[in-house]
């Protein structure tokens, strides 16, 4: 059996996962072929993985990281373009690769190329509607979600099966995004976290045995979100050197992977043995993006959380996982190395790790890639899963 599998490209969260089937699926015998764009297709190509490059139908952002709507729909002529062209050349890719089944990891140009071909398709989505949860949504971004919510919830439900990589009701991290929808055909099947890590170096094991509280710092998004969080995480280090110990990645899979010494810990462009640091640290700080922040819950990490300001998905998934106490949230204009100080204090200090340790045991009663890799396998021989949609 082969998949095909399409991730979006805006970021790695979506492909990191689908790596995670791949290669369960390479264990049970099968094989896969991804499609996607930039740094994404850099990372599915380092993994061993044939990768066919599409160009990124993507939102905009502001210089400083900052979720742009208006920009995002002034260009989105360009975007219906760029959809428009992925639908031309995933067809042909499909078609080439001689698949049996396709998987859409947030992409609508992968499910419509499957359908036209007249292949089984499935999604893995964990945003079904655009809303956030903050309630702040001027009269643009709710035009954007009831869009979202209605009209492409209509193209999602053509694939066999809809996989919520999320923990079902009241657990939902992206509830905001998830809850609500009329899309059928959905099953939770819990997180879809990374397992794979380079093996530890020399500098995890400084970091693991350093004198102060240990801080892992993984900076993630679209490479316009990480340069102004990537200084703020420079300067935090410094000034606050004597108190905490910090391990920051910088995100960037095309980067040196070499670590460097910085004042108040360690710098990786690229950091391939970031499951070492996220076991060994006391407490994450990073954005508010599903897969880190699924990661940090797995392992019972508590977490302080900077969504990409203004950005539907982030921003909700950061208040929810506030509101489950397993993380503190804040916004990107109100932190300095005095608020980070005071949130890693009640961070460390508090209930918050005994929370998420109670959350990564809910967590850990679900198998996303046996539950994907089953359907993907039963669909490629003939046999119908039966779908389970539970919703609030």
């Amino acid at each position: 059996m082969k998949a095909y599998i399409g991730c979006f490209g805006s970021g790695l969260g979506h492909t990191a996962r689908m790596l995670e089937v791949a290669r369960s699926l390479r264990r049970r015998g099968a094989d896969a072929e991804f499609s996607t764009s930039g740094e994404a297709a850099a990372l599915v190509e380092q993994a061993g993985f044939p990768c066919n490059r599409v160009p990124l139908a993507d939102v905009r952002y502001s210089a400083v990281g900052g979720f742009e709507v208006s920009q995002s729909l002034l260009a989105s002529p360009v975007v219906l373009g760029k959809t428009y062209l992925q639908v031309s050349r995933e067809v042909s890719n499909i078609a080439r690769s001689g698949a049996d089944v396709v998987v859409s990891d947030s992409v609508l140009s992968t499910l419509l190329a499957a359908k036209a071909l007249g292949l089984p398709a499935f999604t893995v989505v964990n945003q079904l509607n655009l809303a956030s949860s903050r309630g702040r949504e001027g009269p643009i971004s709710r035009a954007v979600s009831v869009f979202t919510t209605s009209g492409l919830g209509k193209f999602w439900q053509l694939s066999n099966e809809v996989f919520l990589p999320d923990l079902p009701p009241p657990y939902t991290i992206s509830e905001g995004n998830l809850w609500g929808s009329r899309v059928r055909r959905t099953r939770y099947v819990g997180f879809l976290t990374p397992t794979v890590s380079g093996p530890p170096d020399s500098v995890v094991s400084d970091f693991a045995e350093g004198g102060g509280p240990r801080i892992f710092w993984p900076i993630s998004g679209p490479a316009q979100t990480r340069r102004f969080l990537l200084g703020l995480a420079l300067e935090c280090a410094r000034l606050l050197s004597g108190e905490f110990v910090f391990a920051i990645s910088g995100g960037d899979p095309l980067a040196d992977p070499t670590p460097r010494r910085i004042p108040g810990g360690w710098l990786y462009g690229w950091c391939d043995c970031a499951g070492s640091y996220f076991e060994a640290c006391d407490a994450v700080v990073s954005r508010a993006g599903h897969g880190t922040l699924s990661r940090s819950i797995s392992l019972s990490k508590p977490s302080l959380l900077v969504p990409i300001p203004g950005q539907p998905e982030q921003e909700g998934n950061a208040d929810k996982a506030a509101r489950l106490g397993v993380a503190i949230s804040m916004d990107q204009r109100s932190l300095s190395p005095s608020s980070l100080r005071a949130a890693l204090r009640a961070l460390i200090g508090g209930d918050y790790s005994r929370r998420a340790a109670a959350l990564s045991r809910v967590a850990s009663q679900f198998d996303a890639r046996r539950d994907i890799c089953d359907a993907l396998l039963a669909c490629a021989k003939g046999h119908r899963a039966e779908p389970v949609a539970p919703r609030p």
